[in-house]
């Protein structure tokens, strides 16, 4: 009796650890679509979507559409697709280990587009959101001065919160400057006192964590892709003028430099004319308009 029972124990161990391992239908026909979407593109891009809402993720999913599809995926899914895929190619293991180390669902993106172009536009597209109570993922600041609003209950949720505040002028003023640096603990009173004050320090949006260029093989981690436009473009005006001033000064002759050079060889040979007093078309006009000046000039001593 003992015996059966300890069969019928294993068997339904078994049955259990086999329907653990297995797939469902509906995950297989969401592999099958995840990687048909990936065979169609060349471009893929892996973006958190911690702290974003519904109607901005479908604003951006709108504002992308016939540029780029975006589908909401599980880490175990994406990691079944990149293992998959990794052995037809080589080039995918590398999304693969990254995958391992996802901790949550992300959104995924594939187009066609060039990716930085694309993270471009996720950069434009994000919204600020109050603090809730939890660990800060950024640093929050909040400026001494007046805040503009009248007295009240909102004196007693700033000192509760943590930010020395009092009255000036029958308005709430923040006395010192408050600062709660990336990892301290936001607490709910904190959370609502920068709520009254409508400090909003989340930015809700798609950050890509990773970016893979099916064309180039190339994949970029998070410190590549988020990059600053205006930053970049002004290091860019830097290194150019510092380029074009090294060619001017070792008088290499580039597309950029040669005109310089023409043009600074013109003013010396003029110069040089001017000194020489030698005619030509360039030089004789100013040689009259000087003529002329130095006359009036002899017109005007003679006449006193």
């Amino acid at each position: 009796m003992k015996m059966a029972q300890q069969i019928q124990m294993r068997e339904v161990k078994v049955k259990e650890a086999k329907g653990r391992g297995a797939v469902s239908p509906l995950k297989k026909a969401e592999l099958v679509s995840l990687s048909k979407t990936f065979a169609g593109n060349s471009t893929f891009i892996i973006a958190s979507i911690n702290e974003m809402p519904a109607l901005l993720l479908q604003k951006i999913r709108r504002d992308l559409r016939g540029r780029a599809v975006i589908k909401i995926v599980k880490r175990r899914v994406l990691l079944k697709l990149f293992e998959q895929e990794a052995k037809k190619d080589k080039r995918y293991e590398q999304l693969t280990d990254f995958c391992k180390d996802l901790k949550e669902s992300c959104a995924a993106l594939f187009s066609n587009e060039d990716i930085f172009k694309l993270i471009k536009v996720l950069g434009e597209k994000q919204e600020r959101k109050r603090a809730k109570s939890g660990i800060s993922k950024e640093e929050i600041i909040v400026e001494a001065g007046n805040t503009g609003l009248m007295p009240g209950p909102i004196l007693t949720e700033l000192a509760d919160g943590g930010i020395k505040s009092g009255l000036e002028k029958g308005k709430v003023v923040i006395k010192e400057r408050f600062v709660l640096k990336r990892g301290q603990m936001i607490t709910e009173a904190l959370s609502n006192a920068l709520a009254k004050l409508g400090v909003l320090p989340v930015i809700a949006k798609l950050a890509p964590v990773v970016a893979f260029d099916r064309n180039s093989g190339i994949l970029f981690t998070a410190e590549i892709l988020d990059i600053d436009a205006g930053k970049q473009i002004e290091r860019f005006k830097s290194a150019y003028a510092d380029a074009l001033n090294l060619a001017l000064e070792v008088k290499y002759p580039t597309r950029e430099s040669v005109p310089l050079f023409i043009q600074d060889a013109f003013h010396g040979a003029y110069f040089l004319v001017r000194e020489a007093k030698i005619v030509n078309k360039e030089s004789v006009k100013d040689m009259i308009a000087e003529a002329y000046s130095e006359a009036s000039l002899l017109g005007e001593k003679f006449k006193n």
